[in-house]
């Protein structure tokens, strides 16, 4: 079994697109976090480690339109409308700030992570391929959406109306939050899309693989779709009413084989398991796991970092600690991942506590996530970086920690964990002391109270880099004695 798994592994892995080996997206309900928080959260891994980077930057309002365009993808392009707002959004440097913006808020208080690459099947692409010249693309999505969406159920409708016009360029799965409620939106070929509100009680994972599953299309308040997606099914023999009774999208649509056995299915078990302990999920042998679970415990924004964090640790299937690269059974954290970011909403606080962005550069399993409050000010560091190493950015201060670190996971990985675990827990006993503060006088002195919020955050997000040089000089230091150590060359 092992040996066929590792065919069918190596066999996809070399006629993927380079684009699709990539992301895990967890999604925690208001009523299943441990504060009432809405949590959307996604690793975003690049197809390799290299030209991947991500600058944090904030896009101010604009009344007058402009062409967001497809520089990489294909040659997709949109005319914006007027009367955009402003949105951050993690682009790639170098572009202009509308390539691969993958996460962010708007000033309407709407969050979007995009995009969980996923797959139709091929009885699916046979009758309505993607567009792949053309249609609409991962590059794109957080660029026309976030500057207009009002409401999270807005943003999906919008991006529904894209793909009906324009047709889809690849599969894909996004994220949507709002103070309200979190909805999940797949496609489905070049032309068909179905979006699910997750329950306030339940959290949500996928992992390169169609997740939504039994729908029913005429639930308006939970479910949105394109508008003859059960017809089209029907009409193409991909869904008989009469043999499968209920709806399902994923089983339909989406594309289960045994390279999702090895590359995805464990992601989904490890997370589940991690949050439901009670659930036995390690012998699927289909792509039937629960769509919403409710946890066995509610979740936090902590629980979520260390879930993007796993990596199988103690067992067998822990390829780091092993230091076994040939692992054929792929963890949510990977090296490759250049970004992993978690948008966490408060409903109950003012606008500029209830937005909070966590953002981890590189893997998470050697990373920090770091929080940045809405509207608050950000350092130069976080919003330059470069696909080049640099000294200056942010974003290359953590990534030579983790390359220092994995030359000998076993032992650097505690000592990276422990000091940014530290720094982690002294930042959440100081936002407690802070946000206590800025509660009590930002109706009366917001100047004030965005000071407050503009010094945390920098301070915060610079005492992070802080770590991460300390670290940097305490991994080389140990390494250039062990070094020395082996080469003394004493004579005879």
């Amino acid at each position: 079994m092992k040996v066929k798994h590792w065919m069918v592994w190596l066999a996809m892995a070399l006629v993927l697109p380079r684009e699709g080996l990539t992301c895990t997206t967890i999604i925690v309900g208001k009523g299943a976090s441990i504060d009432g928080s809405i949590i959307v959260a996604r690793n975003a891994d690049a197809p390799s480690a290299k030209d991947w980077a991500a600058d944090f930057v904030y896009h101010p309002p604009s009344k007058g339109g402009y062409v967001v365009q497809s520089r990489f993808q294909n040659t997709f392009s949109y005319r914006m409308p007027e009367n955009l707002t402003g949105y951050s959004g993690l682009p790639q440097p170098g572009t202009g700030g509308l390539s691969f913006e993958e996460a962010g808020f708007n000033d309407y208080g709407v969050g979007i992570s995009a995009t969980e690459t996923i797959f139709s099947n091929d009885r699916v692409l046979k009758v309505d391929p993607y567009r792949k010249r053309d249609g609409v693309v991962e590059e794109v999505i957080p660029s026309i959406l976030l500057p207009q969406a009002k409401s999270a159920r807005e943003g999906v409708i919008l991006l529904g109306q894209l793909i009906d016009r324009y047709g889809s360029g690849e599969g894909f799965g996004i994220a949507f939050v709002d103070k309200d409620e979190a909805w999940y939106f797949e496609n489905a070929g070049g032309h068909r899309w179905v979006a699910v509100r997750v329950p306030d009680d339940a959290y949500f994972v996928s992992a390169n693989q169609s997740r939504i599953g039994v729908i029913d299309v005429a639930d308006t308040a939970n479910v949105i779709a394109s508008r003859d997606l059960v017809d089209f099914a029907q009409r193409n023999g991909l869904f008989d009413p009469q043999q499968d009774k209920a709806f399902n999208f994923r089983k339909v649509f989406g594309r289960d084989n045994d390279f999702d056995r090895v590359y995805n299915y464990p992601r989904i078990v490890e997370v589940q398991s991690s949050f439901s302990p009670d659930r036995d999920n390690r012998h699927r042998e289909v792509n039937d796991f629960d769509d919403f679970i409710k946890p066995a415990n509610k979740l936090s924004v902590t629980d979520v970092a260390r879930a993007l964090s796993g990596y199988y640790a103690g067992t067998a299937q822990d390829p780091y600690t092993s230091r076994n690269p040939s692992a054929t059974v792929r963890p949510v954290s990977v090296y490759r991942a250049y970004q992993s970011h978690i948008l966490q909403v408060r409903p109950a606080l003012p606008m500029p506590l209830a937005h909070v962005q966590y953002i981890d550069f590189g893997i998470s399993a050697l990373g920090i996530y770091v929080p940045f409050y809405w509207g608050a000010k950000v350092p130069e560091s976080y919003r330059q970086s470069s696909v080049e190493i640099d000294d200056a950015s942010a974003l290359w201060k953590f990534r030579k920690v983790q390359l220092l670190a994995m030359q000998n996971f076993p032992k650097y990985q505690p000592v990276v964990r422990a000091a940014y675990d530290k720094y982690a827990s002294d930042v959440s006993a100081r936002r407690l002391a802070m946000e206590k503060q800025y509660l009590a006088i930002y109706e009366t002195s917001p100047t004030q109270a965005q000071q407050l919020l503009d010094q945390f955050s920098l301070d915060t997000a610079n005492g992070a880099v802080h770590v991460a040089e300390s670290l940097q000089r305490r991994i080389m230091s140990d390494m250039s004695n062990e070094i020395d150590a082996k080469y003394r060359f004493h004579g005879p």
